[in-house]
């Protein structure tokens, strides 16, 4: 990459930043084989989400587009005509757009603040949700609520990639929004509990999170994949009590 690229970028060149671009993006397509083998259930890839990145270059912290990267190798090798990414990330997951603003087998939903990065890449997804500044907690789960079974309804999709950035955490250095840790908990719920009741694979990959001191993002990314293991076993437990009468 040149040095330009590179600034748009934002990380230095390294041997170890190439390694860890590769592995970024093998753990969501291996996290994607795992739930299309299964035909259900969730997985998640502990990196990944990097959906500023676009076909032909990087941007904001993103080499290449895992998201983008797993769709397609879900399309070409379980021949899946409808995926639904949900981005949850503060920042428009513009690369992931751009990749399928006319690829009409992936849906792109995307909740976003308004006032943030990106500003003169933005890109057209197929459902835009630009946020206030400080939105809360009632206010986004509400939003959330109401369109999940909406894009279940009119886009059954086969495979749903949730983009599960916590950066719309409250005081995020780069977020904006207003969300409580138990906002964002009931956040990760809610998509969790869709994919599961419906019987689609989910796959998860993390996203931004910019507090000072980082406690408080960690706690959230943590968070993140602790919900959906909690999750999964419910749903196992109770789904092999069903077979079980």
């Amino acid at each position: 990459m040149t040095e330009p690229e590179m600034r748009n970028v934002g990380f230095p060149w390294s041997e170890q930043l190439v390694g860890r671009t590769f592995a970024s993006c093998g753990g969501t397509v291996a996290a994607m084989h795992v739930v299309m083998q299964q035909g259900e259930g969730i997985a998640g890839n502990i990196a990944g989400g990097t959906h500023h990145a676009f076909r032909d270059r990087g941007e904001g912290f993103c080499i290449f587009n895992d998201i983008a990267v797993a769709a397609n190798v879900a399309m070409r090798d379980y021949g899946l005509d409808s995926i639904l990414v949900v981005d949850l990330d503060v920042h428009q997951g513009n690369g992931t757009a751009d990749i399928f603003g006319k690829d009409p087998r992936v849906t792109t939903f995307d909740m976003f603040g308004d006032r943030n990065y990106p500003w003169k890449t933005r890109r057209t997804n197929t459902y835009d949700i630009p946020l206030p500044d400080d939105m809360g907690d009632e206010d986004y789960l509400g939003l959330l609520r109401s369109w999940l079974p909406r894009l279940l309804r009119d886009h059954r999709p086969q495979l749903i990639i949730f983009q599960a950035g916590v950066d719309a955490l409250k005081g995020d250095s780069f977020g904006r929004l207003g969300l409580s840790r138990s906002g964002l908990l009931a956040r990760n719920n809610l998509v969790y509990g869709t994919a599961l009741e419906a019987g689609i694979p989910l796959v998860i990959t993390m996203g931004g999170g910019y507090t000072r001191p980082m406690d408080a993002s960690v706690s959230c990314h943590t968070d993140v994949y602790r919900t959906a293991a909690y999750r999964l076993s419910a749903w196992a437990r109770a789904r092999q009590k069903l077979q079980q009468r």
